[in-house]
């Protein structure tokens, strides 16, 4: 990781949420696990990707530990708009994880939809989406808590059996003040089923935020077809 974090240093002041008012889709790089690191965001922005996230970082080691932080996050100046993913079950430490990344992250995104054992055992990952009162109270205090109002806070989720219970979950995030939030179109036991693209339309239509489409996107072609599959702002 770049130095230490000194708490008067500014955050970066490009503001990630520009990007889905441009009028077109906006290509994403998704959080990888192995794959999202400082090489491959530099490749992948070589070939006209608009935003990159890192791999999930469990945000209480970071946090912890300045050896996970070496490890676990490295960048530099070109590496721009970046989104830190992290997997948090508490609100404080996400922000101070937050806080660490600030100056050199363009935003953070909470992990809600991560569906291995270990992470859901953990209270991580796609646990998450049956709390929605502490995914919106996550959301709430980092945003109290970064003083840069161009610092994104997105969440990414996998929806319920039950749809209404993943609008509920998303119109609490937006109250809260979450930038976007990106939809992984299966359930929590669901890996290599058909994507339910139909959800994320009707998650959408019922919402005032940019919506991410995401799940089995692997082409341009793709993400021409899954947009207009679902209206989403970007894939």
């Amino acid at each position: 990781m770049i130095g230490d974090v000194v708490e008067t240093e500014q955050c970066q002041v490009k503001d990630p949420v520009d990007l889905f008012h441009a009028g077109q889709v906006v290509k994403i790089c998704a959080p990888m696990v192995r794959y999202s690191k400082l090489a491959f965001r530099t490749l992948v922005r070589k070939y006209n990707c608009d935003l990159c996230y890192t791999p999930m970082i469990v945000a209480a080691d970071f946090v912890r530990s300045a050896k996970a932080r070496d490890s676990e996050f490295t960048t530099n100046k070109g590496d721009h708009p970046l989104i830190v993913q992290f997997a948090a079950k508490e609100a404080q430490v996400l922000c101070d994880a937050a806080r660490i990344v600030c100056p050199f992250a363009d935003g953070i995104d909470l992990n809600c939809g991560c569906p291995q054992r270990w992470a859901m055992a953990e209270g991580y990952g796609a646990s998450l989406i049956n709390k929605p009162e502490l995914v919106r109270d996550m959301v709430r205090h980092v945003r109290n808590q970064i003083d840069n109002p161009r610092f994104s806070v997105s969440i990414k989720i996998r929806i319920h059996e039950d749809l209404k219970r993943t609008v509920d979950l998303c119109q609490k995030a937006e109250a809260s003040g979450v930038s976007w939030i990106t939809v992984h179109g299966r359930n929590v036991e669901e890996r290599h089923q058909p994507v339910h693209y139909d959800a994320i339309k009707i998650i959408k239509q019922s919402m005032s935020i940019p919506i991410v489409a995401n799940g089995d996107i692997k082409t341009l072609k793709d993400a021409e077809n899954v947009h207009h599959l679902t209206g989403a702002d970007e894939l």
